[in-house]
Order: structure tokens, then C-alpha cells, then sequence
């Protein structure tokens, strides 16, 4: 009969492993704190306005580019221009014809690339005019954004256009 080894006791030491641990949960909660801050500082965090110097890296300093903005509704969208700043109306019927306001807008854009770019502003339940909107972006060389905005939100072109010193012509 084979008799058993006797097996020597391990002592394992575990405070390295513990002491990263707590490392690693103290840059974790330092991580969501910064996050909850820059929450509760502004909730909304919703902005329309493009400020000057956004697009300072693209080109002169001292003339940023214009937007304009497609804000896409579960019924239509709303375009919001320098040329259009009341918001002209596009209902899906008006969309599927060639000469629309929305082709005609980004026409405008490409024409203007280096001063101009398009702000797509997509809101819930507008994925049928969002996804048409995309399409027809994605056929030119424009500069183009894309932001989530609440359904309940509104766009007050006049403020838009205080901020960033658009005269209508």
C-alpha cells in the first residue's frame, strides 16, 4: 500500500493583491464623480449655437464656418439656416422629390464648404427621416454633425443666430 505525501503548509500573502485593488477602486470612484460633476454642473447639456473656434484647426481663425441645421421630427424635418431663419418645413412627400428644400440646402453647403457644414439634429421616433437625410448627406464632400436631442426640445434660430453673429442678407 502506498503511503500518502505530507503536504507542507502555504502561507500566501494577499496584501499586494488587495492593496491594487483598492488603487483600482479609488480611480473607478474618482472616474464617476468627474462624470456625475460634469452632469449635475449642466444637466441639459444641450447647445445649439456653434461657438467661434470651433473649427479654428480647419482654416482662418477669424472666419469660422456657419452652420446649418436639419433637425429631423417623427413627422417632418425643420431646416434652420442663414438663408431659411424661420425653419422652412419638409414633410416626407416634399423629401422624395428631387429639387427639395433639403437638396437645395445642402447644394448651398457644398458650394460653400469652406465657410459652411450641416448639423443633424435627430430626435426619438425619426429614424425613417433621419436615415433619408444621411443618405443624401453622405453623397457629398460637406463637414457634417450629428447630435441627440430630446423630442421636447426647442431651437430658437434668433438666439442661434445672436451667437454667432449671422446677418441674414
Amino acid at each position: 500500500m502506498t503511503r500518502r505525501k505530507a503536504y507542507e503548509k502555504i502561507d500566501i500573502n494577499v496584501e499586494p493583491f488587495l492593496s491594487i485593488m483598492a488603487i483600482v477602486l479609488k480611480l473607478i470612484t474618482l472616474i464617476l464623480v468627474v462624470i456625475v460633476m460634469r452632469i449635475a454642473m449642466n444637466p441639459h447639456a444641450k447647445r445649439i449655437p456653434t461657438f467661434p473656434g470651433l473649427y479654428s484647426g480647419h482654416g482662418n481663425e477669424m472666419n469660422p464656418k456657419v452652420p446649418s441645421y436639419i433637425d429631423c421630427h417623427p413627422d417632418g424635418l425643420t431646416l434652420y439656416s442663414s438663408d431659411i431663419p424661420s425653419g422652412a418645413q419638409v414633410s416626407w412627400d416634399d423629401l422624395q422629390r428631387p429639387d427639395n428644400a433639403v437638396n437645395q440646402l445642402l447644394d448651398k453647403v457644398q458650394q460653400h464648404k469652406d465657410d459652411e457644414y450641416i448639423v443633424v439634429m435627430v430626435r426619438p421616433s425619426s429614424v425613417k427621416f433621419y436615415r433619408t437625410v444621411r443618405n443624401l448627406i453622405e453623397k457629398r464632400p460637406i463637414d457634417v454633425g450629428y447630435d441627440a436631442i430630446d423630442a421636447d426640445f426647442k431651437v430658437d434660430w434668433d438666439a442661434a443666430e445672436k451667437a454667432l453673429a449671422i446677418s441674414p442678407d
